[in-house]
């Protein structure tokens, strides 16, 4: 089946949804709702995913990352392997995007919503969309793949460091990107720290992560667009600020036309 996408342009396809929305209302009388985008972000490791949300965060604007809204046990259990990197149950993301998006649909700052490499298969998909299809009014969605060539991503994952200091992980597994000192390319250059190469990032688990991104993207592809939801492809292999820069406006246009 033929799966629509667009190269960078906005299209909003008719949604197809078998839910009643209307569960998930504003708890405070005469509160205004303000959550009108969520921008589901996905692609494969080290195609700048993190460094794409944190150049497009701005006030109104919050990041969603999965890893951060579940139990500390979970985390250390899908870093026990390869097969198991980064697999969370479907009850604890259930429950995780449900206690997420109900807090953020009543905080009348945020408008936009990122989603940091999420939903990362296609039953991630339905779970997401069954959450904010249960919001009245339902937010926008706007999925965006980032796309890099095979050659960029090794290389990104053999030079990018992390910093243990700056990020406490809970289970000392950081992954934010950061920018080394001008001084020293393995001293953080915002504490002084020294820098480590990012865990996920060795070759045997990158190419982990790697293979499971090539065995779920054609279903998360297919989860948004079999639901009417157009998915927007953004090449980030020149340069992620460019990439950043080129997708700013139109989430401005789209969150502020709703």
């Amino acid at each position: 089946m033929h799966t629509p996408h667009t190269h960078m342009s906005w299209r909003v396809l008719p949604r197809r949804s078998t839910l009643e929305p209307g569960h998930i209302r504003a708890s405070r009388k005469g509160l205004a709702v303000t959550l009108s985008l969520v921008v589901p972000i996905f692609g494969p490791p080290a195609a700048g995913k993190t460094t794409l949300t944190l150049r497009l965060q701005s006030p109104g604007r919050r990041i969603f990352r999965l890893r951060e809204h579940v139990p500390q046990e979970v985390l250390a259990a899908t870093a026990s392997s390869s097969g198991r990197l980064g697999w969370i149950d479907e009850f604890t993301v259930g429950d995780a995007l449900r206690s997420y998006f109900v807090a953020a649909y009543e905080d009348s700052d945020v408008h936009t919503i990122l989603l940091d490499n999420f939903p990362g298969s296609a039953s991630q998909v339905d779970q997401l969309l069954a959450t904010l299809w249960t919001l009245t009014p339902s937010p926008h969605i706007e999925p965006i793949e980032v796309l890099t060539d095979a050659r960029t991503l090794k290389q990104r994952a053999k030079t990018r460091k992390v910093c243990h200091r700056c990020e406490r992980d809970p289970i000392r597994d950081p992954r934010l990107p950061v920018v080394p000192s001008t001084e020293d390319p393995w001293q953080c250059g915002h504490c002084g720290g020294l820098l480590h190469p990012r865990r996920g990032d060795s070759p045997r688990l990158f190419k982990a992560r790697l293979q499971r991104y090539h065995q779920t993207a054609a279903g998360i592809r297919a989860g948004f667009t079999d639901s009417g939801i157009a998915v927007t492809q953004l090449d980030t292999t020149n340069t992620i600020d460019g990439a950043a820069d080129l997708l700013a406006p139109l989430l401005i246009s789209r969150s502020s036309s709703l």
